[in-house]
């Protein structure tokens, strides 16, 4: 009779661990903890379902570094025959991400304007003209990131029982989450014996 251990493969010991964890009632989650969502949040299972706070963006934002406006005040406008739309009343200089101002349904890239002075010669910066012109109209939503794109407020961001990965912790930030429900992590001892 051998009195050495023998190897028996992974999956078998695994079986074996998870079964004698069931007979001792303690396969499962065997607590929960509130902790902050950080770096160390990384590697933890969700004890429970996380579901978003916030939509993500949580307003509508602008997609390009451009000039918000209403695309109806673009209607006609062509090459030969441009649009000009004064800044301020009928468009805002915007920079990628910027919230759009309420009136807006729309942003031109700055690329694509041209932009004047008061006396309607192109102007010195092109983010701060007096008027900008237009030579082809634009549908709306054109340049706009709606509210929501990424995440809806109250829907699922990640279920429970999924270990935290760090584009989790993006996502979770994203949709406004700032404390997490993890399942407490077991304390295990190895006891040598022969």
């Amino acid at each position: 009779m051998s009195v050495y251990l023998h190897d028996i493969p992974l999956a078998q010991a695994k079986e074996r661990f998870q079964q004698a964890l069931e007979k001792a009632g303690l396969w499962g989650v065997l607590g929960v903890e509130s902790i902050p969502l950080d770096e160390h949040a990384a590697g933890r299972t969700l004890a429970q379902p996380v579901w978003a706070r916030l939509s993500s963006p949580h307003y509508h934002a602008a997609a390009m570094d451009g000039f918000a406006l209403r695309a109806e005040h673009t209607s006609g406008a062509l090459p030969s025959r441009p649009v000009a739309l004064s800044i301020g009343e009928q468009a805002r200089y915007v920079d990628t991400g910027d919230p759009l101002p309420e009136w807006a349904n729309a942003v031109v890239p700055i690329e694509a304007v041209e932009p004047l002075d008061a006396h309607g010669q192109p102007a010195s910066d092109p983010r701060h003209p007096h008027t900008i012109r237009l030579r082809e109209p634009l549908p709306p939503w054109t340049h706009v990131r709606p509210m929501g794109e990424d995440i809806v407020a109250t829907e699922l961001v990640l279920p429970a029982g999924h270990t935290l990965r760090p584009i989790d912790l993006g996502a979770l930030a994203a949709s406004g989450n700032v404390q997490l429900q993890v399942a407490r992590r077991p304390r295990v001892g190895v006891l040598p014996t022969y």
